[in-house]
């Protein structure tokens, strides 16, 4: 699927840089008789459905010619929300201090999912505390997927948490 997510990543990115906006990731799932095709796109005040439906209008036409995807799939376009999905060691840098959740593909000290502070990002190992203060070294190349973790404090507005 990655071959697929590359092809995919060359057609596209140039639409959205055009839009002015940062291709934050591809996701393909491949299904028996259908498929989903997920585009996450940021901008530096957010994304709104409008321009995710600007892009749509562009990046299809682009992607039906260049046909890297060969069963019917549903193109989806959105911003990577408050839970975001994170694709790069350069993204995850960015987190530093918020809560992380991690799904692992081979276990580290027997766990495969952990969650906790992302207290660093160097050299593709990230340190991770759990809440019973446990820290984890998980190299990059380990992670099946790395997903923020939103905290919604009560009474108010959705921020990630840091614990900076």
């Amino acid at each position: 699927m990655a071959g697929i997510e590359e092809k995919v990543r060359e057609i596209v990115l140039p639409f959205v840089e055009s839009s002015g906006l940062e291709l934050w990731g591809i996701r393909y799932r491949g299904g028996r008789d259908h498929a989903v095709l997920q585009i996450y796109v940021e901008g530096p005040e957010g994304v709104s459905i409008d321009q995710c439906g600007e892009l749509s209008n562009l990046i299809s036409p682009a992607l039906d010619v260049a046909d890297p995807i060969g069963p019917k799939y549903t193109l989806e376009i959105s911003s990577p929300g408050l839970d975001r999905i994170l694709f790069t060691k350069e993204q995850v840098s960015r987190y530093v201090g918020n809560i992380v959740k991690l799904e692992l593909k081979m276990p580290t000290d027997g766990k495969r999912k952990l969650q906790g502070c992302l207290k660093s990002c160097q050299d593709g190992i990230l340190n991770v505390q759990t809440d019973d203060d446990q820290i984890f070294e998980i190299a990059f190349t380990n992670v099946l997927l790395a997903r923020l973790v939103p905290v919604f404090p009560a009474g108010g507005k959705k921020t990630s948490k840091s614990t900076k």
